[in-house]
């Protein structure tokens, strides 16, 4: 039995042990909790210094959010004072052609000016990017610019070399396509699909699909890291190139070397002899006004002809209407001999059709890369010949009297803060990074209760 000292001193013992454990704990959670934060302002450090480098971020927590899905968080950037330096804004917004942008957005917190801008990591199937010189160009407008942001027509200057921009002769609008008919050592066709709007080439894409169905097309496989090559991912070099002959209209221009490489295209260190010659097979498609439509039939033609049986009919065609055959195996449907019968060239698909039905010559489909009369080369081509009305500007003249719309992503032309010319040559892109310029000014006026 206890004495009353020595219950005392028991007493006494386990309160101090119950205080000591609760120091433990205590200090054991706030220890925690700092290692996590730190870990915190590490990641947020990373992925934000390249627009706002700042001592520490804390993110925004506001019910406002609910309405702006394209923004996937806000943060406040802190200097070592504990001042706040300016907001960083994570979005992914929808570019003209419904494709998603990743980007980050940092703001001055006091006018907030632009600070920074960069593409941020963009995992979504429908991606869209923008390359670096580009966004380099894009920068050198925005930054510094007061939201928001609206276009304003840019002048033409008349010593500017791309208003020689040569338009090739004959050239009929419409979609035009091309591909390989074999597949290359990965078991990928290339494709080439090419518009032509007022004898202008206006849009190119150059990719390829997988003979095996269940492969991701070249681009997307390059992006993944399952498709590699030396230098840039391939899907970059490809946009770089598409962009190139969209500049110059003629494959030949782009310098193409015994090799297959070009020194001319920034970025590309690739073989582009797969997409030179298809681009000359579109040329001389549309040269024709033979369309895709027609191209697709013409590969039925030489299904038929080989197995008595439609590409759909076979189950070559894919989900994306590619049809997905190599006729490695049957050379002479498309090989073009010499009097020596040596193999000195490929046929496309207008011109074995032709030959199936027994019609045309071969001088029909050489495309004509000529120019058209210098008296009309401007025509169409001027890299600014944009739908400006859509931003709520008209062409040319006094910025106070462009305004013909009320509104510039749902926000009335009166608030409008900056005006600037787009990118030439890359309407799309500016216009998708001034989208998500003003998507960060429409939060932060409803955040801060702005009076306009």
């Amino acid at each position: 039995m206890m004495t009353h000292s020595q219950l005392k001193l028991f007493i006494t013992e386990a309160i101090l042990l119950f205080i000591l454990g609760a120091v433990l704990v205590t200090g054991g959670y706030f220890l925690s909790s700092d290692n996590a934060n730190k870990r915190m302002q590490n990641e947020y450090h990373e992925r934000f210094s390249v627009v706002l480098d700042s001592v520490s971020y804390e993110k925004i927590k506001s019910n406002a959010l609910k309405d702006y899905p394209d923004i996937d968080g806000v943060y406040i950037g802190y200097g070592e004072s504990g001042a706040p330096e300016g907001y960083v804004v994570d979005l992914t917004v929808k570019s003209p052609d419904g494709k998603y942008l990743a980007i980050l957005v940092s703001l001055d917190y006091e006018s907030t000016r632009i600070k920074g801008l960069a593409l941020a990591p963009n995992n979504k199937e429908n991606a869209y990017y923008i390359d670096d010189s580009n966004m380099e160009l894009i920068k050198e407008k925005l930054i510094g610019k007061q939201i928001p942001i609206a276009f304003i027509s840019e002048e033409k200057v008349e010593d500017d070399d791309q208003n020689d921009k040569i338009r090739l002769k004959g050239l009929n609008d419409g979609v035009y396509y091309a591909q390989r008919l074999f597949d290359d050592r990965s078991r990928y066709i290339d494709y080439v699909e090419m518009e032509v709007e007022n004898g202008i080439i206006t849009k190119v894409k150059w990719d390829a699909f997988s003979t095996d169905k269940t492969n991701q097309d070249r681009s997307e496989a390059s992006l993944k890291g399952a498709y590699l090559i030396s230098g840039l991912d391939w899907a970059t070099q490809s946009y770089n190139l598409c962009h190139a002959l969209l500049e110059c209209q003629d494959p030949d221009r782009l310098a193409m070397k015994s090799d297959g490489t070009t020194n001319i295209v920034s970025g590309v260190t690739c073989d582009i002899r797969p997409f030179v010659d298809l681009s000359k097979e579109c040329i001389a498609n549309s040269q024709a006004g033979y369309g895709k439509a027609q191209y697709m039939k013409g590969l039925d033609d030489i299904c038929v002809h080989l197995f008595e049986k439609t590409a759909e009919e076979l189950g070559y065609v894919n989900g994306d209407g590619h049809v997905v055959f190599s006729f490695e195996k049957n050379p002479e449907i498309y090989t073009v001999y010499n009097e020596d019968e040596v193999a000195v060239g490929y046929m496309g698909v207008r011109q074995i059709q032709a030959t199936l039905n027994g019609t045309g010559n071969a001088e029909d489909f050489v495309p004509d890369t000529s120019p058209v009369d210098p008296e009309i080369n401007d025509v169409g081509s001027d890299p600014n010949d944009y739908d400006a009305s859509e931003d709520g500007l008209s062409n040319g003249g006094d910025s106070d009297n462009q305004i013909i719309t009320n509104s510039l992503d749902d926000l009335p032309m009166s608030e409008m803060a900056s005006f600037i010319e787009p990118v030439p040559y890359a309407y799309d892109e500016t216009r998708t990074v001034i989208k998500a310029c003003n998507t960060c000014y429409k939060f932060l006026k409803e955040y801060l209760n702005w009076k306009v």
